[in-house]
């Protein structure tokens, strides 16, 4: 029977190559990062509350559990002018110099999170204390349990002014459990249940420059400089003051939402029908919130010239009332919303005792990235720019809003654990998943730079006491993605207005994190 078990294991892990972007990564279970994730059906202690919370139900006694993680993201980016691009600078008699953009490879210098009370907070290494316990109540007929874990956090600082600016100068995004009171009791003798309300602390922050680089601003630059070689014009219309071009800096964007309280909550369930076999399911529901907060722009000169020069004539001051344009003003600071989604989330392992001291763990997983088909800022109170987009591409900007496509897909994940039980006291843990790519080939960008990715992770158990356990876990997580001139509408399409900062240009990133996870567990 253990032949047939192992035999569906690998013939279902093999069918499967898709993944999730920077889930499970921070959670802090040392068990868990070992094992690459998969302990749906052997479960992680106290952070089951995360992983499966009937498995809190193995919890015995009064438990604590302390724990450190800390992580460093190497996250990288190259930019390649493509043939097209150049072809297209000569046609239309751009210098090469007039894009910013310059080719080669940026790193990331350090790592930025979103932080309750603090905000966008620039680290050099993420780190962070957490822990959560247990308590086995009622004569063994239920536990109780809370822990405090990230399920998510992921960010990046990129060099001043570098050529990746326009797609993120810096990005936050956090989803930090601050209380999590689960229970699992069983329902049969094999059999257990578990449940757990979730609250969580949800930001976003991030920093961008602006640009447009379309053929309607390659119209305009081109409209306005013939004007401007007759000066008589300039009294009448002044357009010749700044720059409105496919490589005009439009500003600066800078903008932190969040919000305290956006519950979710988890389900789960573990069969336990042999001594050496068990079989877990979970169910984490998605959390939906509009973040709340504040936006500030601040305008490019060329932008600022533009409309400025336009303002100070009669007739621009005119069109300018009429047509909603721009007044040129260099600074913007008001509210600004967003309405984000955490996916949903579902596993099913399997965990097999191969030996009397070698056990195999399976996990297949599902997660519901879809839901992140766009991200839409609010404005309380309009800038500037946006009715002059809104005319531009009406379908991701309003009045009062700014779309950011996505187009993330659901995916599929499998990850494999194996634990050699040492002797009574060390137990060794090595893992491997497969994170496959929720981002498709055409919605490739540097803002995201996710991609197809794989978690190596090791480390070991230790019971330094009777009723004491230490769990140390390593991992190291490497993705890499790309995307030929013109082929994703998410950075380099030539006909997207919103936005494809990057036409004609080749896209290549590569992701690599290197994590550990200490926890200790004892009885209180």
């Amino acid at each position: 029977m253990k032949t047939r078990i192992l035999g569906c294991i690998l013939l279902c892990t093999s069918a499967l190559a898709q993944a999730q972007l920077a889930q499970n990564l921070t959670v802090g279970s040392a068990k868990a990062l070992s094992l690459a994730n998969a302990v749906t059906a052997d479960t992680p202690g106290i952070d089951s509350i995360h992983f499966n919370p009937a498995g809190l139900y193995k919890i015995k006694g009064r438990q604590y559990q302390l724990k450190v993680i800390a992580g460093q993201f190497a996250i990288s980016g190259n930019v390649e002018r493509s043939e097209r691009y150049k072809q297209l600078m000569d046609q239309f008699g751009y210098d090469y110099d007039a894009d910013p953009v310059a080719e080669g490879e940026t790193s990331t210098s350090d790592v930025s999170v979103m932080l309750p009370f603090f905000g966008m907070t620039e680290i050099p290494v993420l780190a962070a204390p957490l822990g959560g316990a247990a308590v086995e109540m009622n004569s063994g007929r239920f536990v109780i349990g809370s822990s405090v874990f990230a399920p998510m956090i992921v960010g990046y600082t990129r060099q001043e002014n570098g050529p990746l600016r326009y797609q993120g100068n810096q990005l936050g995004l956090t989803h930090l459990t601050y209380f999590s009171p689960t229970i699992a009791f069983p329902i049969s003798e094999d059999l257990t249940f578990g449940m757990g309300l979730h609250f969580n602390y949800t930001g976003v922050g991030i920093d961008l420059d602006f640009r447009l680089p379309n053929a309607i601003l390659v119209g305009v630059d081109s409209f306005t400089g013939l004007l401007c070689q007759f000066p008589e014009i300039s009294d009448v219309v002044d357009l010749c003051q700044g720059d409105l071009g496919p490589f005009t800096d439009i500003g600066n964007i800078q903008v932190e939402v969040e919000n305290y309280l956006n519950p979710s909550f988890n389900l789960g369930l573990l069969w336990e029908p042999y001594d050496w076999l068990s079989v877990g399911m979970v169910y984490q529901s998605g959390a939906s919130k509009k973040l709340s907060g504040d936006y500030k722009i601040t305008y490019g000169e060329d932008w600022l010239g533009f409309f400025g020069g336009l303002n100070s004539t009669v007739i621009g001051d005119v069109a300018t009332g009429l047509l909603a344009l721009p007044k040129g003003v260099a600074v913007e600071e008001g509210e600004a919303s967003l309405e984000f989604t955490v996916p949903q989330h579902f596993a099913m392992g399997i965990s097999v005792d191969v030996t009397s001291n070698w056990k195999l763990n399976t996990d297949i997983k599902w997660t519901d990235t879809a839901k992140w088909d766009e991200f839409k800022l609010e404005f309380e109170t309009p800038p500037d720019f946006l009715p002059v987009l809104s005319f531009l591409a009406p379908e991701q900007v309003s009045n009062t809003s700014l779309s950011f496509p996505r187009g993330y897909q659901s995916v599929w994940s499998w990850a494999l654990g194996m634990e050699h039980q040492y002797n009574d006291r060390l137990a060794l843990r090595f893992g491997y998943e497969d994170r496959g790519n929720s981002i498709p080939r055409d919605k490739v960008d540097y803002m995201a730079p996710f991609g197809a990715a794989y978690l190596v992770g090791a480390g070991f158990s230790y019971v330094p006491k009777q009723n004491t356990l230490l769990e140390v876990g390593v991992g190291m997580l490497v993705s890499e993605n790309s995307a030929a001139d013109n082929t994703s509408t998410n950075a380099n399409d030539y006909n997207q207005l919103i936005y494809n900062p990057y036409a004609g240009v080749n896209i290549k990133t590569e992701v690599r994190a290197y994590l550990f996870e200490l926890s200790y567990q004892a009885h209180f």
